[in-house]
């Protein structure tokens, strides 16, 4: 969304931009084309703007996926779907068969020859694509990350309300499940750290939040913001990053907690330390050492906390040189 901004601020107005229906931007513009979320549209927008394109001109998707055909121009995709490669995400084979990934990984497989340029956001996007591809394409690394590589901020807003964070989606990678099992055992030793989740509606449902919280009478909260900007704001109010997932391309939260000076825990994973070097890394498959570390950070209130050098992928290209070529 913010390289999407940028290009529509650019007022280039020869430019034509389709939008999927569901982004609900704000825009009043002629040449926004609004595309309605099915693959009919999709594609029958596509072939419209095939006709109108010239040998010279350069189209890029912005949604990680190639396009089904082939276009008479230059041809650029920013890639960010590692989990439509069922290895990545190791998830059972049918599962994966009869999933939207599929349909994802069959685009992907069928429009990559019709590629000139690729984009990526990350030194494991980077390998992941190398991996798929099998062939050398252009792979360039885009620099998101200037303004998470400023100094820390260590303002509070407020007093601190939270031991930890655990900003994640309710998705099976997301490993939600080990930590409730933890908190579960914790109580049973009378220790109830303050955690914060951030899942929406309907996943607090599925996981019987406020059942597990009367019953084992956890400290546990939730909050759910669509405003990123919002969003970010909840990290001055706690003292660390708690993240655990099982597989991730960049894992932003924890470049976000550590621009916020927080405490940060991650899986001994490849995405946990690409940026950074977390403060304490656990084994993903042990509920026990996870548990250890809660323990003692809670026992130490935090103080273990490392000097983090932030790593910018070598070789990368920054966000406004990135649009200024396009455009």
């Amino acid at each position: 969304l913010n390289i999407l901004n940028k290009f529509i601020k650019s007022d280039k107005y020869e430019n034509i931009y389709l939008l999927d229906e569901r982004l609900k931007l704000n825009v009043n513009k002629k040449n926004i084309i609004i595309v309605k979320n099915n693959l009919a549209s999709r594609v029958i927008n596509l072939i419209s703007l095939s006709y109108k394109l010239k040998k010279d001109d350069h189209i890029i998707f912005l949604n990680g996926l190639p396009p089904i055909f082939k276009f008479n121009c230059e041809v650029s995709v920013i890639f960010q779907n590692a989990n439509l490669f069922r290895k990545f995400y190791k998830i059972p084979f049918f599962k994966w068969l009869f999933s939207r990934d599929f349909l994802r990984f069959l685009i992907f497989f069928f429009g990559k020859k019709n590629v000139n340029n690729w984009y990526v956001f990350s030194p494991i996007s980077k390998k992941i694509l190398h991996n798929n591809i099998k062939k050398y394409v252009s792979i360039k690394t885009l620099n998101i990350y200037d303004e998470y590589n400023n100094e820390v901020d260590t303002s509070n807003i407020s007093e601190v309300e939270y031991d930890f964070i655990y900003p994640a989606s309710f998705m099976g990678h997301k490993n939600h499940k080990m930590l409730f099992n933890i908190l579960i055992k914790l109580s049973k030793k009378n220790i109830f750290p303050r955690v914060i989740f951030t899942l929406d509606p309907t996943s607090i449902k599925k996981v019987n939040f406020d059942n597990l919280k009367e019953k084992y009478n956890l400290k546990i909260f939730n909050y759910f913001e669509k405003d990123h900007d919002m969003f970010l704001k909840i990290y001055k109010k706690c003292n660390s990053l708690l993240y655990m997932s099982l597989s991730e391309t960049i894992g932003l939260p924890i470049i976000e907690a550590n621009k916020y000076g927080l405490f940060i825990i991650a899986p001994k994973l490849e995405y946990s330390y690409q940026f950074i070097q977390p403060d304490a890394q656990f084994d993903i498959n042990s509920e026990s050492e996870l548990t250890s570390i809660i323990e003692e950070c809670l026992k130490t209130n935090f103080k273990n906390k490392k000097k983090k050098i932030f790593k910018i992928p070598s070789s990368s290209i920054s966000f406004d040189d990135f649009v200024k070529k396009i455009i």
